[in-house]
């Protein structure tokens, strides 16, 4: 297996979860953004961040390494609260990823979606009132998915979906 280095931002602890899993399974090295200085030595970049307002946590680290990241075997995970089993879910990560990265990068990569956790009392002031616009838009609803219920009582109770387990599919693509 060609030298691999894993990288995360990680603001509330899902995607570090993650990327420790992923990290340990391959025996790997582990770095978040900040630490990641120097990744000339590695073929393979797996790089995993959170979904916020559908940016991509990190999107500046990525940016920054661009032109070393398109000689490499790139791999990127998403990590957040929404379903990534619901395909509208998906097209609305892929599309804002696509906006935070850029054409070149993001069609270089492989793409894999995580759900995370979210916890409203952890969350920064930041953080805090975006999700109040998107439970107010919510709320404003007639008809609501399940999602959008399950999205509502996260205001109300910490809602925990990591599952690493579903780190094994990306793990796989690594080794291939």
């Amino acid at each position: 297996m060609a030298k691999t280095a894993v990288i995360f931002r990680s603001e509330y602890g899902s995607t570090k979860r993650y990327a420790t899993y992923i990290g340990e399974k391959l025996q790997v090295d582990i770095f978040t953004t900040e630490e990641a200085k120097d990744i000339s030595s590695y073929e393979t970049i797996v790089f995993g961040g959170g979904i916020y307002a559908s940016g991509l946590n990190g999107n500046d680290w990525l940016k920054k390494n661009q032109e070393a990241l398109l000689h490499k075997k790139l791999i990127l995970f998403t990590c957040g609260i929404s379903d990534p089993q619901d395909e509208k879910n998906v097209e609305t990560i892929l599309n804002g990823v696509k906006k935070s990265l850029g054409e070149e990068l993001m069609s270089h990569a492989k793409i894999f979606f995580f759900r995370g956790a979210m916890d409203y009392k952890r969350l920064k002031l930041t953080h805090k009132g975006m999700m109040k616009v998107l439970y107010e838009m919510i709320k404003r609803k007639k008809e609501r998915t399940t999602e959008e219920e399950g999205i509502l009582q996260t205001q109300k109770t910490p809602m925990d979906f990591v599952d690493v387990s579903q780190g094994d599919a990306l793990i796989s693509y690594v080794k291939e």
